[in-house]
């Protein structure tokens, strides 16, 4: 009976791929690397919550820009027809009705004949266990997603069930585990005989075990067995059943060894068999992920015992991409774990280097890796290829730093490595790790964080740093900057902060004798990044809202009266496309944006230029200059989500070495003063650029200058 149903099922496959007139192997050619990766992108957008309005509005963007004027592939336009039709239901909840129309109408025209043939489709796409193998991981993960959907507007004559059970089949053994997450949902609902209930059973136990919750997987796993039992060969999912009830039983495989090491405490066997399945694997993102869940094991295991040992660990995870598998786990985890084993390490007595190269490529996973690489020139020629190159950028891996070489390439700048761990509040510590020019030897410090301290980081944690007490204020910064060279007057200071104290009032924290204060995503970012060159006369470019910002005036007029005077020459635009006419037109030294700016971060950021709203990506096409300020509320916030760089940061990505941003909501006639202040010392005195800010900052009376402590400099000083 198996094999006759098993000979019906491929037949009925084939008449599915003669009637849709498709060639699969054809069709799937290169796909992964080209339409269905940008799919799957966008899919992430489609997932984001709250989804925002202008998140739909760049996912239609990017399928006009990027399909309109080609012919896309039969897999690729249903794919396209369910992505549309999901972010049109999205418009709908919205209140956008006429956009939520647009959708579905291009929807139709991608893939006429509905979801029942869209489901058909993309099911014959995955049906072929051998295929499903072949096919890359974002390829089988857009079918998956698009099937999820149109399963739950799908008529009568689709069996739900069925469809399901096929899709968390692909999702567990293609190892997507948030795919196989909705599934489960979805096939609890429509389970509709005992045998797709008990699959519910068993993939349920798949979820929790993937989720850490290893005991109570494993007695759905034991439930599941028990079902499985009783299921018939009459019961539709009696094949899928006995598939999964087979795979309860232990393997040979390096993979199944490692999982079952992981789940005895057997950290040795773990590390070993998950390195094995690491080489068994092609490069992408999943060899990536074996690999560090191999060297997770050796953490947890206490299997890195000496700073060598961690050194061979960075090199390992380097050459198998680390920083690849952010799409399928928890790198910053691991990362943060091999930090603070290198801390306990340096405690026992083992040398600092190590603390220093581990808090650099922390810093580096987290964004500083896009900073400093070369791109073609029409890497930012739409939004949506801006985004994806972004993408590209952080899903680099790249070498760590060492202290020598950051003391070599950054002469007389103290380079702080701030980070704060800990999940549960009475647990967070503090960890300093700084490197002052006159000692080559890094100092590490970590420091239990009291109430009293953990107060007063709240306390100085963003826009709320401008209301913070004056004794929070140098509670924070002996506890950041005890360790830097007491007689070091007129220091530099560079902090690579983590994501927690990313956005701080840096300025007021700074030691008072120090001549400027930079902050960047690594250090190894800064040392790729070129330095801004000196000119005699420098030419700026700005636009402004002089409409609305009072603080966009003082600074327009601040250029003005410096151009009057022959210290630069100075050229005003009104809109995008002057201002792109103008850079394609002549080189410029500096680019001035003083406008209205958005909370969110990536694409989701808005500039409100005075021709209307426009992304970061829209600046990365012109061709930036070395220096660009910012003077835009959250130019510069921390990034919300591992995939993506805010405003700032992106403009470092695109070429420039210094970037002038907002860290918050800035008061703008603040900003405005002090930017008019800050040209004026840098453009006419000649100061460069870190400390002219910073003397600007410290100008101010001391009761504005918290208030003007959100624009911070970022990238190399």
């Amino acid at each position: 009976m198996g094999t006759w149903r098993s000979r019906f099922e491929s037949l009925v496959v084939t008449a599915v791929r003669r009637h849709l007139e498709v060639d699969l192997v054809t069709d799937l050619e290169d796909v992964d690397a080209t339409d269905v990766r940008a799919i799957t992108r966008l899919y992430q957008v489609l997932d984001r919550r709250p989804v925002y309005s202008v998140g739909l509005d760049h996912i239609v963007e990017t399928v006009d820009q990027h399909y309109a004027r080609a012919s896309p592939k039969p897999l690729t336009r249903r794919l396209l027809a369910s992505l549309l039709d999901e972010t049109g239901g999205h418009f709908e909840e919205l209140g956008r009705a006429q956009e939520a129309e647009q959708c579905r109408r291009i929807a139709a025209e991608l893939a006429p004949g509905g979801p029942d043939r869209t489901i058909l489709y993309l099911v014959s796409a995955i049906s072929s266990r051998q295929q499903l193998y072949v096919l890359g991981s974002l390829t089988v993960d857009a079918v998956l997603r698009a099937l999820l959907h149109e399963v739950g507007r799908s008529g009568r004559r689709i069996r739900r069930a069925k469809i399901l059970g096929a899709v968390a089949y692909a999702a567990h053994t293609t190892g997507n585990a948030e795919r196989l997450r909705v599934a489960v949902e979805a096939l609890a609902a429509a389970a509709d005989t005992p045998g797709y209930r008990a699959l519910v059973t068993y993939y349920r136990s798949r979820v929790l075990i993937a989720g850490g919750r290893v005991d109570e997987g494993l007695a759905a796993e034991r439930e599941f067995s028990r079902a499985a039992a009783a299921i018939g060969p009459k019961d539709r999912a009696h094949q899928l059943v006995a598939s999964a009830l087979a795979s309860t039983t232990p393997h040979d495989s390096a993979m199944a060894r490692a999982s079952e090491a992981a789940l005895r405490g057997d950290h040795v066997g773990a590390s070993g068999w998950y390195g094995q399945s690491a080489e068994e694997l092609p490069a992408g993102p999943f060899r990536s992920a074996m690999r560090l869940f191999a060297e997770a094991a050796r953490v947890q295991g206490g299997l890195l015992p000496s700073a060598n040992a961690l050194r061979e660990c960075l090199s390992r995870l380097c050459a198998d991409d680390l920083f690849a598998a952010r799409t399928v786990t928890d790198v910053e985890l691991l990362l943060t774990g091999l930090l603070m084993r290198a801390v306990d390490l340096h405690e026992a007595g083992h040398d600092a280097e190590i603390v220093a190269e581990l808090a650099d490529f922390l810093g580096e996973f987290r964004g500083g890796t896009a900073v400093g690489r070369p791109q073609d020139s029409g890497a930012y020629d739409t939004d949506a290829r801006a985004d994806m190159t972004l993408v590209d950028f952080l899903a680099r891996t790249t070498a760590p730093v060492t202290p020598a070489e950051i003391t070599h390439a950054l002469p007389g700048h103290h380079v702080l490595w701030v980070n704060v761990t800990g999940a549960e509040v009475g647990e967070h510590c503090l960890t300093v790790v700084t490197l002052r020019p006159s000692h080559p030897v890094p100092l590490v410090r970590r420091t239990h964080v009291s109430a009293a301290d953990g107060k007063a980081l709240a306390q100085c944690l963003g826009e709320d740093s401008e209301d913070a007490p004056a004794e929070a204020v140098r509670r924070i910064s002996r506890l950041f900057f005890a360790d830097v060279d007491p007689d070091a007057a007129g220091a530099r200071i560079l902090v690579v902060p983590d994501s927690v104290t990313w956005a701080m009032p840096w300025n007021e924290l700074a030691p008072d004798g120090a001549a400027d204060l930079t902050i960047s995503m690594s250090a190894g970012a800064a040392l790729r990044t070129r330095p801004a060159p000196a000119v005699v006369v420098p030419r700026v470019i700005g636009i402004f809202d002089e409409t609305e910002l009072k603080g966009s005036r003082l600074e327009a007029r601040a250029l003005e009266q410096l151009a009057a005077q022959g210290h630069i020459r100075f050229t005003r635009v009104h809109s995008l496309a002057e201002l792109h006419d103008a850079l394609e037109a002549a080189p410029y030294d500096i680019l001035t944006v003083s406008v209205h700016g958005t909370q969110n971060d990536g694409f989701e950021y808005r500039m409100l230029l005075p021709d209307g709203p426009s992304s970061p990506a829209a600046l990365l096409r012109l061709g930036l200059p070395r220096v660009v300020v910012l003077g835009c509320c959250w130019s510069a916030k921390s990034t919300e989500r591992a995939d993506t760089t805010a405003a700032a940061l992106s403009c470092l990505v695109a070429g420039a070495s210094q970037v002038v941003g907002g860290l918050w909501a800035i008061d703008d006639e603040l900003a405005g003063r002090l930017l008019a202040d800050t040209y004026d010392r840098h453009l006419r005195r000649g100061v460069p650029l870190p400390q002219a800010l910073r003397q600007a900052h410290l100008a101010l009376p001391p009761d504005l200058r918290p208030g003007a402590a959100g624009l911070a400099f970022i990238g190399r000083g």
